[in-house]
């Protein structure tokens, strides 16, 4: 594997082990250690280390009845540890609203959290690491909306998902990197304004060229952002022709001309995992490195990773000890709360994602 992932994140303070046995220590980091499936950056040691916490954790869910959802770009010991549920926003959207659970802990950034809420407003949403924002969410604002509706009266106005609650209640419909082709070719009239990625917009911009015309706004994720088409190329020099380069559509044009399948975190897992299954074990993954976590703990065959994927320091923002903690007892401001207004109408905006996208 060529791919250089970032350092693993092991516990700054230590849960009261005394409470399980020695026997039940070693075989959670075991489990740990089998299913994550990279023995020389997760040791049994490190898996030692970890496996009071997931313990722990994994008892107070079940003691308290909690539906833990974790984002594909959050820690493998979160992962493998402790959720309950692991996959991309349009899908997580789905598992918060159809939970049995009144309960949903969501290891993620702030906006998907919020957008558990939207969807659940009827049940306890935690998120442990308020801190934890996004580029794409903080770069733009509810007002930023208003003024382009202004400008462009009558648009449907589509925002990605990476958005807070009250930037999707002045918005018309929600997207994700799964469905916002199928969502914005539905949309009614030729033109649409799309926030706030100003790379998936331009993507949009060129599948949808003489049928839509698409205004965008300049928003970018600043991890996506970081990939460019000459490394990708430079790539392709050094293994060969035989690399094939997944990309997510969060990046800019000139990566995604470079790459062979562009697509969602889970569509990104899914085809490098088919790509191996079919004997073509060199990869180079285009997102960040979450992703490529989950591709080598879930492939059942031998990748060669390359590239260099890129870090969210939001999403690598929470820990099992801050998950632990917001089990125990939540802060005021690790508990979702959104204004009634803005739920009904942030609420409208996902039932017509979820109407256009299935």
């Amino acid at each position: 594997m060529s791919l250089p992932l970032p350092a693993i994140p092991l516990p700054n303070s230590r849960v009261d082990s005394s409470i399980f046995t020695a026997e039940e220590i070693q075989e959670e980091a075991m489990r740990l250690q089998r299913a994550i499936k990279q023995h020389q950056r997760w040791p049994l040691s490190a898996c030692l280390n970890i496996a009071p916490l997931t313990l722990e954790i994994n008892r107070l869910k079940e003691e308290k009845d909690v539906f833990l959802i974790a984002h594909t770009y959050q820690t493998p010991d979160i992962i493998y540890g402790v959720a309950d549920e692991v996959a991309d926003s349009y899908t997580l959207s789905k598992a918060a609203r159809d939970a049995p659970q009144q309960t949903i802990l969501f290891s993620s950034v702030r906006f998907m959290a919020e957008t558990a809420k939207i969807v659940s407003p009827h049940k306890t949403v935690i998120h442990p690491s308020p801190e934890a924002g996004c580029s794409l969410s903080d770069g733009i604002t509810a007002q930023d909306v208003i003024d382009l509706r202004e400008q462009y009266p009558g648009v449907p106005v589509a925002c990605y998902i990476n958005t807070t609650a009250a930037v999707k209640a002045e918005c018309d419909v929600s997207v994700t990197s799964s469905n916002y082709l199928r969502i914005c070719e539905r949309l009614p009239g030729d033109r649409l304004i799309f926030v706030p990625d100003r790379f998936m917009g331009a993507h949009l911009q060129k599948a949808l060229e003489g049928k839509k015309e698409v205004i965008v706004f300049d928003g970018e994720c600043e991890v996506h952002a970081v990939f460019t088409g000459e490394k990708v190329r430079n790539w392709r020099k050094q293994v060969g022709s035989e690399l094939a380069v997944l990309a997510h559509p969060e990046c800019g044009a000139d990566v995604l001309e470079e790459a062979d399948f562009v697509g969602s975190s889970e569509k990104l897992i899914e085809e490098a995992l088919r790509l191996g299954s079919e004997g073509r074990p060199d990869v180079m993954l285009i997102t960040e490195c979450g992703t490529a976590e989950r591709v080598l703990a879930e492939s059942e065959e031998e990748l060669n990773l390359f590239g260099a994927c890129v870090m969210c320091r939001h999403m690598k923002a929470t820990h099992l000890e801050d998950i632990l903690q917001a089990l125990k007892d939540p802060t005021e401001d690790q508990i979702i709360e959104i204004a009634p207004e803005i739920i009904d109408r942030a609420q409208r905006n996902l039932e017509e994602m979820f109407r256009l996208a299935e």
